[in-house]
């Protein structure tokens, strides 16, 4: 059984390079269900992980390196490489994952517990962000779906009620790391706009007929 709470951390901890650091690869064979491998060091594992947020059942079994390049070649999704820090926290270790690109600035810190009571209770150091473990969407399976599928080039769109407008760049929320797209209506004022990427992805129903919201068209 896995019992953690995650939250986002903005403000790295002082002398962080005094802990130790191992760099972390992993990628989803399945989201749902959850199946996983992993990388870390010279350990291969892979992970079965069932429903849940703040507890789930987990089960792991240790792979060769060359089991683990053929299951990663067979991975949906885009890969997570992150820089994982171990700190002590009373009887409890902080795992701090520094998420490089395409998922870099994110930052988040997980705390594993032997009960939920204990998980509840937990006070959470002052360095520490908002925390999101009742927040699906940073789970790492669902990090590593959400990559891929928010993707939008730059370049001309047509809505699906007809009208076009330009997808000047993408950028990343502040507060929730979600992806988001920068765009410009090429019709009345001109003027800039932006909107969540996976709404601007989403499919929409209209009339009994179901077409993306955003058709990409080409470029400049």
């Amino acid at each position: 059984m896995e019992i953690e709470r995650k939250f986002l951390v903005e403000t790295l901890p002082e002398q962080l390079e005094q802990y130790p650091k191992r760099r972390i690869q992993q990628a989803y064979l399945s989201t749902d269900p959850v199946v996983r491998v992993r990388r870390s060091g010279e350990e291969y594992v892979l992970t079965c992980k069932g429903p849940g947020l703040l507890s789930r059942e987990e089960q792991e079994m240790p792979l060769t390196a060359e089991a683990y390049g053929r299951l990663l070649a067979k991975a949906d999704g885009t890969v997570i490489t992150k820089d994982r820090w171990r700190i002590p926290c009373g009887p409890y270790t902080i795992e701090l994952d520094v998420f490089a690109p395409p998922f870099a600035p994110l930052v988040m810190a997980e705390v594993e517990f032997p009960t939920e009571a204990e998980a509840l209770a937990f006070q959470p150091p002052e360095w520490f962000g908002r925390e999101v473990t009742q927040d699906s969407a940073y789970t790492n399976a669902a990090l590593s779906r959400r990559c891929g599928e928010d993707a939008v080039r730059p370049g001309r769109y047509r809505h699906f009620k007809g009208k076009e407008y330009r997808v000047l760049y993408t950028a990343t929320h502040s507060e929730t790391r979600e992806p988001m797209v920068v765009y410009q209506p090429l019709y009345g004022d001109h003027g800039i706009w932006v909107r969540p990427a996976s709404m601007w992805n989403e499919e929409v129903t209209r009339d009994g007929v179901t077409a993306q919201r955003f058709t990409y068209i080409g470029e400049e």
